[in-house]
């Protein structure tokens, strides 16, 4: 059921309408139907993509380049369980093991990592070359998976 259709259901019974088709209030109607219908598949897209299990574009991407790699090549079933398994079994881990393994995923492959337990405080060095514009989507995704409690610093070799 379009917008249109819609609204002539919920109003007709008010009687304040006359939908004879010919009246300047449902051309008025159609009119704000169309913009209506325009904002409902747009909404309904955004929620098709926010969900993984339900993505097939953007919303696909987006989630690709914030681990790192942006799989155009795979089938959209291979690229949602890829994505499901990184979400549950990298985000949210918080171990030395787990954190290697994100900063592996998103593409670092020389680096050192020091602790400090008492202080909360963790230091990556990357060795890796990369470009500044790298640089800015590795501290980005970094900085979204330190967990709130902890001190960082990044130092990018030169």
């Amino acid at each position: 059921m379009n917008s249109f259709d819609s609204m002539k259901q919920k109003l007709e019974p008010l009687g304040i309408y006359d939908f004879d088709g010919s009246g300047e209030a449902v051309c008025e109607l159609k009119a704000y139907a169309e913009g209506l219908d325009t904002v409902f598949d747009t909404l309904s897209e955004l929620e098709r993509e926010y969900f993984i299990p339900t993505a097939e574009s953007f919303g696909l991407s987006n989630r690709e380049r914030f681990f790192g790699r942006e799989q155009p090549g795979l089938s959209t079933e291979q690229r949602r369980e890829q994505l499901i398994y990184y979400e549950k079994n990298i985000i949210g881990d918080i171990t030395e093991s787990g954190f290697n393994a994100f900063l592996r995923h998103i593409g670092l492959s020389d680096y050192t990592i020091t602790l400090s337990a008492s202080r909360s405080n963790m230091t990556i060095a990357v060795n890796d070359p990369k470009t500044d514009g790298e640089k800015a989507l590795i501290r980005k995704q970094i900085a979204a998976e330190i967990p709130a409690f902890m001190t960082y610093t990044i130092n990018f070799s030169e």
